[in-house]
């Protein structure tokens, strides 16, 4: 989506929006967050991993 979609679903302008986005990064990109952004790129591996193992499990290998 661009900021002015965004924008149009929250009800506020395009440089609102440019200026919300800006600052959640800006706050994200914090060093402090370093280790809380660890671990969730930790839980999304884990997540995908489990998804592949579960696909991996179900697949038909008559179809191949």
């Amino acid at each position: 989506m661009t900021f002015e979609e965004i924008g149009k679903v929250l009800g506020i302008s395009e440089e609102r929006t440019r200026r919300i986005y800006h600052k959640a990064i800006a706050k994200l990109s914090h060093p402090r967050n370093k280790d809380k952004w660890r671990k969730v790129l930790e839980t999304l591996e884990e997540i995908q991993i489990e998804k592949i193992k579960s696909d991996s499990n179900t697949l038909d290998w008559k179809e191949v």
